[in-house]
């Protein structure tokens, strides 16, 4: 068993990076942004933690050292795991969290924070191995997502949707409305401003910075099979878009956008997300992933999921150790103080 820790992508191997996506392609609770190849270096307070058995990845951890309580006491840091740790088995997640534990010690952290996206129902052992190590479920309500099965035909699929979601397909197409590949730079920028949009206004929500949009974008276009945005068009006009990313065997929608002046009442996102699907059965993927699903979401956006049919899938809890006991104690004062 061997232990690799890195201050990002970059620090690992060249061939350490091919074995990890090779090993997250694989896996079932990979998630698109822990490719090492496609995203090299996520930014400052990246650590990555790779377990290895006889030269092959079981264990990987994709993580950031955050301020534990605010800025302003730098000296406080929590080291926070994205997605997981994704693990071959019950063995590999034990060794892998140990690795963790060991690493926030060395470098005296104050919690370990970890949400393996591992469906409940495959989930038994993860409390078990959590609750041995001294982790503790950090939040009664578990996460969960909406994912279509896309080992049957696309007429399958298609007669799987709700009718209202069918009707909007078929309209599309009969009043003209096409949908192509974003292949320029230019088509990525028309998709940011109908997005930027979207997400500010309509959704209130803080849309991703250009610069890391635009980093995204390139990323894409060098590596197509990882990655898409596809744009509805009606005479000469972007109506909508959506950008999409794989993880091993799924592709996983991450946003999508409308220009509400010109899509008025045409079904600008219907067609898209078609197409969607079309491409992630036309590159392998047997699952498509609506990118969470729940109670707490828009309501417009969750009817709009449903529409296509899936099932819904729970994921087992996020759970977090505490190193310094003191500090739950601050965060909770200082919530209070807040209030």
């Amino acid at each position: 068993m061997s232990f690799t820790y890195a201050s990002s992508f970059d620090g690992l191997s060249a061939t350490s990076r091919f074995r990890v996506r090779a090993f997250l392609d694989a896996a079932d609770s990979a998630s698109p942004f822990q490719d090492p190849l496609f995203f090299g270096s996520r930014g400052p307070g990246e650590v990555d933690v790779l377990v290895e058995r006889n030269g092959h990845p079981i264990c990987f951890a994709l993580c950031y050292e955050n301020a534990a309580l605010t800025r302003f006491l730098p000296g406080l840091k929590t080291l926070v795991v994205h997605n997981g740790p994704v693990a071959d088995d019950a063995d590999a997640l034990m060794s892998g969290l140990q690795a963790l534990k060991d690493l926030a010690r060395e470098r005296r952290l104050c919690e370990i924070s970890i949400d393996p996206q591992i469906e409940q129902t495959k989930a038994g052992h993860v409390e078990e191995i959590c609750s041995a190590l001294g982790f503790h479920a950090a939040s009664s309500r578990p996460s969960t997502t909406l994912r279509l099965n896309l080992t049957r035909g696309m007429d399958e699929i298609l007669a799987g949707f709700q009718q209202g979601t069918r009707y909007a397909v078929n309209l599309a197409y009969r009043v003209g409305i096409t949908v192509r590949r974003a292949a320029t730079q230019a088509d990525f920028l028309n998709f940011y401003r109908v997005y930027q949009e979207y997400a500010s206004k309509k959704l209130g929500w803080i849309p991703v910075p250009i610069d890391d949009f635009t980093a995204l974008s390139e990323r894409i276009r060098s590596a197509p099979e990882r990655g898409a945005v596809f744009l509805s068009e009606h005479k000469g006009d972007v109506l909508g878009g959506i950008l999409l990313l794989r993880a091993g065997r799924r592709v996983r929608y991450i946003c999508v956008g409308i220009n509400g002046d010109r899509a008025g009442s045409l079904p600008a996102l219907h067609p898209v997300m078609y197409r969607a699907i079309e491409w992630a059965k036309e590159i392998g993927c047997t699952e498509f992933d609506f990118g969470g699903y729940g109670p707490s979401g828009v309501e417009f956006v969750r009817r709009f999921k449903e529409g296509f049919g899936g099932e819904v899938r729970t994921f087992a809890p996020a759970y977090s150790l505490e190193l310094k006991p003191l500090v739950p104690r601050l965060r909770r004062l200082l919530r209070r103080f807040r209030s």
